[in-house]
């Protein structure tokens, strides 16, 4: 009972140190291992499909595909940059850091095939989220919902 207690009165705080944790492990391990030239916090707009590669394997006729996205990155982006996310405070910022969450955690995608595939095929990513919680957080993703992966490398 003390502990449920206990967890329930510092919810907020417990919450807010686990984010700017899981945000400073992002930044100290350089954002994952993708390619960090991609962000660009300029435009305001995040690209969501900019954090999306496929990679292939087995053997041709039979391939299969596997999507990764660079959460770390797509997060980075959102916030800001590494200069927006260390102006966050743990405490004051929790609802902005919430809204962050939220637009994140509804974000999917959807492989329009996975499996029996040939190099020189095509398979298409597609990603949806919640717009509501995007706009919440402040957040413009971009308009590309879809975005094509060239089959190869298959043996």
């Amino acid at each position: 009972m003390f502990f449920h207690s206990f967890i329930h009165r510092n919810k907020k705080r417990i919450l807010a140190e686990f984010f700017c944790v899981t945000l400073a492990v992002f930044m100290l391990t350089g954002c994952g291992s993708f390619n960090q030239a991609k962000i660009d916090v300029t435009d305001g707009v995040t690209n969501i499909m900019d954090y999306v590669t496929v990679d292939f394997s087995g053997e041709n006729g039979e391939g299969t595909a596997f999507v990764s996205v660079d959460f770390d990155g797509l997060e980075l982006e959102m916030v800001g940059g590494k200069e927006k996310v260390k102006e966050l405070d743990e405490v004051e910022d929790l609802g902005k850091l919430s809204k962050y969450i939220n637009a994140v955690s509804s974000i999917s995608f959807n492989i329009d095939r996975n499996t029996g595939l040939s190099n020189g095929e095509e398979v298409i990513v597609s990603v949806s989220y919640d717009g509501s919680a995007a706009e919440a957080a402040g957040v413009v993703f971009g308009d590309q919902k879809s975005k094509a992966f060239a089959v190869k490398g298959l043996k």
